[in-house]
This record gives structure tokens, C-alpha cells and sequence, in this order.
């Protein structure tokens, strides 16, 4: 293993790469990590990360913001699942931003993705599952994989997290007192916020490079059972399920754990706190 990596850049410091910042920080990375606007940076400045300003979509970077491209390690953070996400210019952007980190000297980057990209697969879902995305940002995301390894190769790292959870984000909120919801057999597959940042943590501290990995919590409850008992848990009306479908798919993260030599703080969904509603 070469010297260890000192410094990491994090591309998007919102509700996950905030708290992956600093995390960072705190085990003894110097964190470099961007924002859109100059107002947002001081919330930066405040947890001892090196703020700049970026915006991906602006066709030149600010020279201001050429510091985040000179670290050790970049992690690509731009949220999945847009629902108005323009596929073409989303991916020419994110190219640009891996170009930049290519010529800044970068020696590990890591692209957070997501698990759409497997589409409609059904069953057992592996790292070495076949792609096949049928969403707008399902195939942007898989588009951008493929450039991260083209560009980088053996230095680039592809982390697809499913259903993210974490304080105020629970999908529990969303089908209570819903009626007739279809699908009521069909397995859930989400992770937790901190689960997430262990994972990109571990990438970094062993290395890791020329991989994909894959991140999902080991249980996989029904919709049915797990919405119901989020709404009951919250407060809410419970969601009312047709007891159909159940072929759905099922992200089995073995070997990301493995690899990583991660124990997820949260193994079920079941185990992930609820919020509390104000």
C-alpha cells in the first residue's frame, strides 16, 4: 500500500456529505468540500472544512474552486433520483468534474451512484449483477460509472447506495394513510446515512480502487410490514397494501462488507430510528 491518503475532497456538502465531511475530519483527514453559493460556506468554515464554491452545471470552474481537485482522494457526492434530471446535461457536467479531478492529480476517486442503475433486475442483486437501467437518472448514473473507470481505471471506485435513511429522512412518511398501495410483497432495500459514510471511509483508509460496490442493509422486509410499522411507529395512519408482487429485487451487499470489513451499525430497517415529527 502506498502512503496513506491525508487530504479528501467531497463534491456536494448536503445531507450526506456534510455529516462524510466531517466524519472525515474528525479520524484525521484535512477535508476540502464545496457548496453552491458563498453564503452556504460558512456552515463549512464552522466544522473545520475548507470550503469552496462549485457548481458542476457552470461550464467553467471558478478558479476559486481548484483546491477541491488537488486531493488525495475525490468523492463525487451529487444526489441520485432527481425526478426532472436532464440525463445529458447531468452527465456532461459530471464529466467535466472527473476531468478536472484527473487533471488536478487526484489518486482516488470514488462516485457515489445509485442502485437504480440495476432498473427492473429482480431477485438477488450482486456488485457483478448486470445493468439495466430504465430511468433517466438510472442511466446517467451508469453512464457516468463507465467514464469514472475509463478516466481513472484502477484509481476510480463506484459506491451504489440504495434507499437512503438518516434523522429526518424516513421513508415511512410518504405511503402513510395511502389506500390500495400496490406491491405490498415486495422486499425493501434501504440504508442508513451512517452505514453510508462507514463505507466511503473504509474505500479511503484501505485504498480500494478499480472496484463497484454495493450498499443495502441485510434485511429485507416486505413494503407491507415495514411502511405499516413505520406509520404505526411515527404516529400516522398505516398505509393500506395489496398483498401482490414480491419478485422484486434484492441488493445482497456480501461482499462490499467483506471487502470493506464493514458490521453495519444497522442491519435491518427495522433498527433505523424514526424521526421525530414536528
Amino acid at each position: 500500500m502506498s502512503k496513506p491518503y491525508k487530504t479528501v475532497s467531497i463534491s456536494g456538502c448536503g445531507w450526506l456529505g456534510l455529516p462524510l465531511a466531517e466524519h472525515l475530519h474528525q479520524v484525521g483527514y484535512s477535508v476540502t468540500g464545496s457548496k453552491r453559493s458563498v453564503a452556504s460556506l460558512n456552515e463549512l468554515e464552522l466544522k473545520h472544512i475548507n470550503g469552496v464554491v462549485f457548481d458542476i452545471f457552470s461550464e467553467k470552474h471558478d478558479p476559486s474552486s481548484q483546491p477541491l481537485f488537488e486531493s488525495d482522494v475525490f468523492v463525487a457526492n451529487i444526489p441520485p433520483g432527481r425526478r426532472t434530471i436532464d440525463g445529458s446535461v447531468f452527465v456532461n457536467a459530471m464529466k467535466r468534474m472527473v476531468d478536472a479531478a484527473k487533471s488536478g492529480g487526484v489518486k482516488q476517486f470514488i462516485f457515489i451512484s445509485t442502485s437504480s442503475v440495476y432498473g427492473s433486475v429482480t431477485g438477488l442483486v450482486t456488485e457483478k449483477t448486470v445493468c439495466e437501467p430504465n430511468t433517466e437518472s438510472g442511466k446517467a448514473h451508469r453512464e457516468i460509472e463507465d467514464y469514472v473507470f475509463a478516466e481513472f481505471g484502477d484509481r476510480g471506485v463506484v459506491l451504489r447506495l440504495s434507499g437512503l435513511i438518516g434523522d429526518e429522512r424516513h421513508p415511512g412518511k410518504h405511503l402513510a394513510g395511502r389506500e390500495n398501495v400496490s406491491g405490498g410483497l415486495d422486499p425493501v432495500n434501504l440504508v442508513h446515512r451512517e452505514d453510508c459514510i462507514q463505507a466511503v471511509s473504509a474505500i479511503i483508509a484501505l485504498q480500494i480502487g478499480g472496484e463497484t460496490f454495493h450498499l443495502s442493509a441485510t434485511d429485507h422486509p416486505t413494503r407491507s410490514a415495514f411502511y405499516r410499522w413505520a406509520a404505526a411507529g411515527l404516529g400516522l395512519q398505516e398505509p393500506q397494501f395489496i398483498e401482490d408482487g414480491g419478485e422484486g429485487k434484492v441488493i445482497v451487499a456480501d461482499h462490499t462488507l467483506q471487502t470493506l470489513g464493514m458490521t453495519l451499525k444497522y442491519p435491518s430497517p427495522f433498527d433505523m430510528p424514526l424521526p421525530t415529527l414536528g
